[in-house]
């Protein structure tokens, strides 16, 4: 019996058309609430970036790639980048101009510069990005970076870092986290939390960073608009995000 849905954002949740949550992914979300299913979101975005819509009603958030996970009481999952690959990062960013970052903290959201290339991430999702200083990339601990490099370049930082790994759902840029980190680890926390097994998990998703969550889970279901890889390892493949995809998922397990 499933027990807990994790929801990613962009592209699942979320359309890349319009920015918004489909009125059939709103109605099957409370659907499953009115059964008593653990609703989750787990993104690579952070609490600061939620649109307003998603800021409330879900049982938990895993957010930052898995790196800080929140429920009512607080967090229950808080493990930031080494402070080392940090400041390597940064320092390529700001100081050696090898590539730009958006630098994601827990108070704070923001990008070294605003690039073409940033700005063309920000409209794909609906988010005004910002510049800040180095100082300010710098004052607190990054939970998560996202490097603007093309695939296969993901070698300009990780042979200069030693504890982070790359992932992508985009083409734009690769989120870089922990070596240790992941939506499998905030999954596996949060299942943790509320004292459930993977069997009597759910995991929605469209992006490769979406498959270690998948792995973490009884059932995983992508979306009609995922990338291939993710349609291969996925349990099955539902609709497109802007065709009812999480509606008609929810219908063919059982859930609706």
């Amino acid at each position: 019996m499933i027990k807990a849905a994790f929801f990613d954002i962009d592209g699942t949740l979320l359309s890349f058309k319009t920015h918004a949550m489909p009125e059939s992914t709103k109605h099957a979300l409370r659907a499953l609430r009115e059964r008593g299913i653990k609703t989750v979101i787990s993104t690579g975005r952070s609490m600061l970036e939620l649109a307003d819509e998603l800021k409330n009603g879900f049982d938990a958030y895993i957010t930052l790639n898995g790196q800080l996970c929140l429920d009512e009481t607080g967090a229950y999952r808080d493990v930031p980048v080494d402070a080392e690959d940090a400041r390597t990062i940064v320092e390529h960013a700001y100081r050696e101009h090898r590539y730009d970052i958006l630098v994601q903290q827990p108070e704070a959201s923001f990008v070294s510069r605003l690039s073409d290339r940033v700005r063309t991430v920000g409209d794909k999702v609906g988010i005004q990005y910002h510049e800040e200083s180095y100082e300010k990339a710098l004052s607190a601990p990054i939970y998560q970076f996202c490097v603007f490099v093309d695939p296969g370049e993901e070698h300009v930082f990780l042979d200069y870092t030693h504890n982070v790994k790359a992932t992508r759902w985009t083409e734009l840029f690769c989120d870089v986290v922990p070596r240790e980190g992941g939506k499998a680890y905030g999954v596996a926390a949060t299942l943790e939390r509320f004292g459930l097994e993977p069997e009597e998990a759910v995991a929605f998703g469209d992006g490769e960073n979406d498959l270690s969550m998948f792995e973490a889970v009884g059932t995983s279901v992508a979306m009609g608009n995922a990338w291939d890889s993710v349609k291969e390892r996925a349990t099955f493949v539902t609709n497109d995000v802007d065709d009812d995809g999480i509606y008609h998922a929810c219908r063919r397990l059982g859930l609706l």
